[in-house]
């Protein structure tokens, strides 16, 4: 990204209100009017029938008011958006196609690596997961089961005595304007807001903060703090996980470094906040702190993640577009951006000081297993993610993911992930492949040579749905030839594209329009010039910063692997 022009600095200056930041009100945004789930078909009502916005300088928690006029757009708790005007049922699909299960066999066995041939790292993976948990959370209702048969003779879970996996369909809302009409929400904030670090609601966020110096809550040794406090947590509430932004930070060690990162990464502004402002109170330094990390963040995700996946950038910037409704779309969250469950190995990766070689672990043991990061630090975990490459974007998934997910915790049955992906495309009524490759203004494909040119993809195609017609959606699009210079196929890039392009331009707070910071703290605070606005990778100082990893350590660009 090219630094700021000069007309850029005359702009700022000239529009700059003295004393824009000086005080720093809570980010409610809104009056206390309850915000009745709504879906991005109520632009044409009026504003007073939704909620009253307060124009302040940082965003709400659950993303409400980041648009003035649809106050909900993007909030939390609402409908996801659609690209098709007629997907708006309330009916799941499957009843008569072939059990999901049944299909993960066919489709998505592996039992050795494919690695990345574009040398994509381990890292970028599990920050594309820190991401999706930043900016959807599809909550299921366990009172509404809707279990996946499993094939007899099944290789893995033929003796499970219920003959079935368990499913439990997502929770929906009914669209206002069409009340027989309902769509599963979003229970985050779709805005690319670090709901991760910082909570999508006043009590999560009051819990996480210390309210000292601006900073949020740690552990010994700048871990996350445990949750004390019960607070609703995946996979449990019990006090010996760790407490963050988003109830599933425990998941994996990887994950749970991330949020770590970013934790101490907010922390580190305020104490640069402070040093620069020492009259600032605790409020103003959390939320000028919370702006910046955000922006940091953001940039991150369209100037480094997403061209290490896609191979290019996102269209062009041209600012703020209010008719833009930036909430998540169910094609995107329900298949498209799940093109990373294909990428994980079998193993977690670690890297001692210096580089040095340290036993793996199966990826299998590590689920919810925090006190391994307690014990080792995030810095092995790292740095293994760092030099090592992920799995090709294919049909295949290893192991851990397809047959053993989550076998490590207590009274959890083993899972199958892509049975799971694509009954929940089903729960979620997804259109077919074919049809949102027309959605997306692509020719319907007539063969499944249209998909892949590869003979063996071609078979389970064919074995799997008989017609290219029938094709669901998750499948048919990791199986696409991919483009070239890109980690995916033609249809799913279109898709990533067109919905990051509404992530940004619906964003009022989006960190490249020209009112984001003012001119004094551009000047002031080095974090803006040397990380938010500098062509530098800020993810590389981001880690270098936060961490005990030595600069040479971290390759130039964390997204592709360093090698070893």
């Amino acid at each position: 990204m090219t630094s700021p022009p000069l007309f850029f600095h005359f702009c700022v200056f000239f529009f700059l209100v003295s004393g824009v930041y000086a005080q720093a009100p809570r980010p409610n945004g809104r009056d206390n009017t309850a915000l009745t789930p709504l879906s991005e078909d109520d632009a044409d009502l009026p504003v007073q029938q939704l909620a009253q916005c307060n124009q302040t300088h940082f965003r709400t928690y659950d993303g409400s008011c980041n648009n003035l006029r649809n106050p909900l757009w993007a909030a939390a708790g609402t409908a996801q958006f659609t690209y098709h005007p007629s997907h708006t049922s309330t009916t799941a699909l499957g009843s008569r196609l072939p059990s999901a299960r049944l299909l993960s066999n066919i489709l998505s066995s592996q039992s050795s690596d494919l690695l990345n041939n574009r040398f994509v790292s381990e890292f970028t993976v599990f920050f594309g997961q820190f991401l999706d948990h930043t900016i959807v959370a599809t909550p299921v209702n366990q009172s509404e089961s809707m279990p996946i048969p499993i094939p007899h003779a099944d290789p893995i879970f033929s003796n499970f005595s219920k003959g079935t996996l368990p499913f439990h369909r997502s929770v929906r809302a009914a669209l206002p304007d069409a009340p027989h009409l309902e769509r599963p929400i979003n229970s985050l904030s779709s805005l690319i807001d670090l709901s991760s670090v910082y909570g999508a609601d006043d009590l999560r966020t009051n819990v996480l903060r210390s309210f000292s110096k601006g900073e949020i809550r740690t552990s010994p040794k700048g871990m996350l703090q445990l949750n004390t406090q019960r607070l609703r947590n995946a996979p449990s509430n019990q006090p010996h996980f760790f407490l963050a932004g988003d109830h599933r930070a425990n998941e994996h060690p990887m994950l749970t470094a991330l949020h770590i990162l970013f934790v101490r990464e907010h922390n580190r502004i305020c104490r640069e906040l402070k040093a620069q402002y020492p009259r600032w109170d605790d409020e103003r330094l959390f939320q000028n702190a919370r702006h910046i990390n955000i922006a940091q963040f953001q940039k991150v995700v369209y100037e480094e993640f997403i061209p290490a996946m896609t191979g290019r950038y996102v269209g062009r910037y041209y600012g703020y577009l209010p008719n833009v409704n930036p909430t998540v779309s169910l094609i995107f969250s329900t298949a498209a951006y799940r093109v990373g469950h294909t990428m994980v190995g079998n193993s977690i990766h670690r890297l001692g000081k210096g580089l040095r070689n340290m036993p793996s672990f199966q990826f299998t043991s590590m689920f919810f297993r925090p006190s391994t990061v307690m014990n080792e630090g995030i810095e092995p975990f790292l740095r293994g993610s760092l030099y090592h490459r992920a799995q090709e974007v294919d049909l295949s998934v290893h192991d851990a993911l397809r047959n053993f997910l989550f076998t490590g915790i207590p009274q959890e049955s083993g899972v199958d992930l892509v049975a799971l992906n694509i009954q929940r495309g089903r729960d979620h009524a997804l259109p077919t492949y074919n049809k949102v490759r027309q959605l997306m203004g692509r020719r319907p494909a007539r063969t499944f040579a249209d998909i892949s040119r590869d003979p063996a993809v071609q078979s389970k195609l064919a074995t799997a749905y008989g017609t290219v017609n029938k094709v669901e959606l998750w499948p048919g699009l990791v199986a696409e030839d991919h483009v070239h210079r890109a980690s995916m196929g033609p249809t799913m890039l279109r898709i990533w594209h067109t919905e990051f392009a509404r992530l940004r331009d619906g964003d009022r707070f989006y960190y490249r329009r020209w009112q984001a910071f003012p001119l004094h703290m551009w000047w002031r605070v080095p974090s803006l010039r040397r990380f938010v606005y500098s062509r530098r990778s800020t993810m590389r100082e981001i880690l270098i910063q936060n961490t005990g990893i030595a600069s040479w350590e971290v390759p130039r660009n964390p997204f592709f692997s360093g090698g070893l």
